[in-house]
């Protein structure tokens, strides 16, 4: 089979491997969609924690497939049915499992992450995600590349559900690659009052406008925290989300919260600047939340999964790129340059 597969060199290459086989308990999958995400950048880039020089895996973790023949079947499932993935696995015993985190599981593993996933022709389920119900059915004729989306769109419903996103709430997302636009619409969905988004590319911003913001900042033509007061009438957004890698827009988030604002930082920052300075002051005086999300549990990906199935009209702008297995290096490419939002493979 082919695969995308990252080497032992930090780098990511593709390869020639043999067909795989299932243990009991294992399902096979024959890989018809997988979404390249922001954490598969860093994987390429050589700067994921899992992913330590010496490495060689199979990332991908937002995939959707068929299953194959060989797969040790569970109950309710069939050669050839369509599936959608929760890549997240945990153990149900440790601390944060038993207090309903099971993303922060203390056994934390995940397909495409520590385990190899969806960059390939086929991919092998663990028994502990079959047993664990991550495998989730799909009706025939399902977009296969918005099922991909389950697993963002899972992510950022646990950020906005964190800061309690609501009806009436004043937003501000920093960023409109595809994580900030998924909480634009899960945003407009929840009636939120006014969103505003910040984002440096003219395309990204034209987008973001016509997905409903009301307002699109270019943080490098102007000071965001004043446009924002002037746009909130002085008194600051009720909730900020961080979806940008950016220090800077970390401490800035802060000043552009109102009186008991609440602020999820969504996006982690690599190792070598994840250390910033933050005015402890605003967080007193105003009374500010500062929150941090990271991942997402099998509750969250099919609450996702609905959503995205159920409106898949609105989700269906998010994917733009589409390239063969065969040119995943262009893929890649095209994540990186910002010409993209969402871009699928399909093995």
């Amino acid at each position: 089979m082919l695969a995308y597969q990252f080497q032992p060199s930090a780098d990511m290459s593709l390869v020639e491997l043999p067909d795989l086989a299932a243990a009991p308990g294992e399902l096979l999958l024959d890989v018809v969609s997988v979404g390249i995400c922001g954490t598969d950048l860093k994987i390429a880039r050589g700067e994921h924690r899992m992913f330590p020089r010496g490495t060689e895996r199979i990332p991908g973790h937002e995939l959707v497939g068929q299953v194959l023949p060989g797969s040790d079947l569970p109950v309710g499932l069939s050669t050839g049915d369509l599936v959608a993935v929760a890549p997240n696995m945990a153990c149900g015993a440790c601390p944060p499992c038993v207090r309903g985190r099971a993303n922060l599981c203390d056994n934390y593993a995940a397909i495409g992450l520590t385990v190899d996933g969806g960059f390939a022709e086929q991919v092998r389920i663990p028994a502990m995600a079959v047993a664990q119900g991550n495998v989730l059915p799909l009706d025939a004729g399902v977009d296969v590349d918005l099922a991909v989306l389950m697993e963002p769109v899972a992510a950022v419903l646990r950020g906005v559900n964190a800061v309690g996103l609501g009806k009436g709430d004043t937003l501000v997302i920093t960023g409109a690659g595809p994580i900030g636009l998924i909480a634009l619409l899960l945003a407009k969905a929840r009636g939120v009052a006014h969103v505003i988004v910040s984002e440096p590319s003219d395309d990204r911003r034209r987008i973001a406008l016509e997905l409903g913001a009301d307002a699109a900042l270019d943080p490098t033509q102007c000071d965001v925290v004043q446009e924002v007061r002037r746009g909130t009438g002085g008194a600051g957004a009720d909730v900020v989300m961080v979806t940008t890698p950016v220090a800077q827009v970390f401490a800035q988030s802060l000043d552009v919260a109102a009186v008991g604002g609440r602020v999820n930082f969504f996006a982690g920052l690599p190792a070598s600047s994840g250390r910033i300075g933050l005015e402890a002051n605003l967080v007193h005086y105003r009374e500010l939340t500062v929150t941090g999300t990271t991942a997402n549990t099998l509750q969250d990906c099919k609450l996702a999964l609905q959503l995205v199935l159920e409106s898949a009209e609105t989700f269906k702008p998010l994917v733009t790129h589409r390239h063969p297995l065969s040119h995943a290096a262009e893929g890649f490419a095209d994540a990186v340059a910002g010409d993209a939002l969402k871009v699928v493979l399909t093995p």
